[in-house]
């Protein structure tokens, strides 16, 4: 063998070398992004079901606080139109259709 074949079967021993090491670090780096990711999925789920359980308890309390501001505009309503109702019948009697 002449000097450039022994340099290049040398060079390519140790690139293949590299290579094959680099490929299994990849696989552990790639096991592990997927034990991560799974673990951050896991955790994302978990505050995704606190997140609803703790919103559910708010949803009932904000229609309990609509259905009192509703309740007011009702009474409110009906207030106005007993006012009404008083002030005609008092109008009624303050005004004298007699000339």
């Amino acid at each position: 063998m002449t000097l450039p074949q022994i340099v290049s079967l040398i060079s390519t021993v140790l690139l293949t070398s590299v290579a094959l090491v680099i490929g299994i670090q990849m696989i552990f780096i790639l096991k592990e992004l997927r034990y991560s990711l799974t673990k951050l999925n896991q955790t994302i789920d978990t505050v995704s079901d606190t997140v609803e359980k703790i919103a559910q308890p708010a949803l009932g309390l904000f229609a309990i606080l609509e259905g009192f501001k509703e309740s007011g505009k009702i009474i409110e309503t009906v207030s106005r139109f007993f006012a009404k109702e008083k002030n005609k019948t008092e109008g009624e009697e303050i005004y004298d259709n007699t000339i």
